[in-house]
């Protein structure tokens, strides 16, 4: 049909994308109501976010592999379904021990949609339009928080958290319906070779960590990954615990970052696509550099400085610490090109998921001890080396697709 094409496409992803973390995100809004009716502790509520992510994690890789061998629309609902279902199931759950196994459950979804879609962007889009093309995609990620963040409590004031939950849950179950009826892999199959002539899993792996491009960006992504949740986690905390700011004002400032990152998403790609086409790296090292001149920024505030200060210096952070994700992937998709993309992006997802992992532990204990201002010291350094580490070597031209 005329209307297939890829920007059509492009908005069947950003769709799926938004309910996905929709449900990704709920449950740091939704948290007061289930620990509330369960009567858990927080930290026994802390082990469902870790179910989320882990079974997440464990899903990255082989929801690479199958996005290198299946067809797009079926992944592409299969995703969505693994997050409907299980939060449909979670609106009638009785036990923290259920809401951990669904958390759970729901990572399986939400570990494997980054890989179909930039499997996606990869068939539709010509290279001088992909990284615009992964920025958009990626806003429906901060899109779907900010709805998460916006609506649920009040749905949960007004219908409970059980009502809240199975709405979004049939969010994601029309996102799923729509993707069957209408999402499509490009009608020429840029991978289309004899089943017989693939490469097998070990020799994927050899291609890919053999790839010196690829194995760079492996090593830095854990790193680059700490800059952002280093934000999203503490930021509040910080602005309360040693700006004297209110805890309403701090999450004004906290939206405003997230809306700052939707649009980084998009804005970097741009820039990637006009002027850094044959060097993206160059393009992350840019990210990186202003995401450290940012953390340097918070790190040496006075202590209950003026509201403004920390405002601007938050929507830059959000801009270039939260807005790198579809620049990454692209940059990694094309270090190894089409054929392996989707278990590139796995084992990517699978290696920075360490930095979402450890990266809280290890600023919390910076805070707790030298204090904020060594904690944010600490990310402007791992910022400024993954900038020296992405810019320094010789750019690499995307292989031809």
């Amino acid at each position: 049909m005329a209307w297939r094409n890829a920007w059509s496409m492009l908005g069947l992803l950003v769709v799926g994308q938004i309910a996905m973390s929709s449900g990704s995100y709920l449950w740091g809004p939704l948290a007061p109501f289930l620990v509330a009716e369960l009567s858990v502790s927080k930290a026994q509520f802390g082990a469902v976010q870790s179910a989320f992510y882990v079974i997440g994690a464990l899903m990255a890789v082989p929801a690479g592999v199958l996005a290198d061998r299946f067809d797009g629309r079926w992944l592409l609902l299969a995703c969505l379904l693994a997050m409907a279902i299980p939060l449909a199931l979670l609106s009638a759950a009785k036990t923290l021990l259920a809401v951990i196994v669904l958390a759970g459950l729901c990572g399986l979804g939400n570990g494997a949609i980054n890989q179909v879609g930039t499997r996606g962007v990869l068939h539709w889009f010509p290279p001088r339009q992909r990284a615009t093309a992964m920025g958009l995609r990626q806003t429906g990620n901060m899109l779907g928080a900010a709805l998460a963040a916006a609506a649920l409590p009040s749905l949960a004031l007004g219908l409970g958290w059980r009502t809240a939950v199975l709405l979004v849950a049939a969010g994601a179950g029309l996102a799923a319906v729509l993707s069957g009826l209408l999402y499509r892999d490009r009608p020429v199959d840029l991978t289309s070779t004899p089943a017989a002539a693939r490469p097998g899993l070990r020799a994927v792996a050899g291609q890919l960590f053999s790839n010196r491009p690829f194995v760079r960006l492996l090593l830095l992504a854990p790193f680059i990954a700490y800059a952002q949740i280093a934000m999203t986690t503490f930021f509040v905390l910080f602005l309360t615990d040693r700006q004297g700011v209110s805890a309403a004002a701090a999450g004004s400032l906290l939206s405003g970052a997230l809306l700052a990152a939707a649009l980084g998403r998009v804005a970097w790609g741009v820039i990637a696509d006009r002027f850094f086409t044959h060097s993206r790296s160059r393009c992350l090292a840019l990210v990186m550099a202003l995401t450290a001149a940012a953390a340097a920024g918070l790190a040496l505030l006075p202590v209950n400085g003026p509201l403004v200060v920390p405002a601007l210096i938050g929507l830059l952070y959000g801009f270039c610490a939260m807005g790198w994700q579809g620049l990454l992937m692209v940059v990694i998709a094309e270090s190894v090109g089409i054929a392996v993309a989707g278990t590139a992006v796995g084992v990517l997802i699978n290696v920075a998921w360490g930095g979402f992992v450890l990266g809280p532990v290890v600023f919390g204990a910076l805070a707790d001890g030298p204090g904020y201002g060594i904690a944010w010291a600490s990310v402007a350094g791992v910022s400024a080396l993954c900038a020296v580490g992405l810019w320094l070597p010789r750019p690499v031209s995307p292989q031809p697709t």
